[in-house]
């Protein structure tokens, strides 16, 4: 696990049922959801270059 909250709502993913973890089709930056937020397609922005996405 790279990163340890939900880029969407902030949740810590430790604490998640299950979490996904893919990098940013803009620049390649590790992108961290939970289960819920990715079922939601919840909005998400990157950290690093402001990509967002479902």
């Amino acid at each position: 696990m790279e990163n340890e909250e939900c880029t969407s709502c902030g949740r810590n993913l430790r604490a998640a049922e299950t979490f996904v973890e893919f990098d940013c089709p803009k620049c390649g930056e590790t992108i961290s959801r939970c289960g819920k937020c990715k079922k939601l397609a919840r909005e998400y922005e990157c950290p690093e270059c402001g990509f967002t996405g479902p």
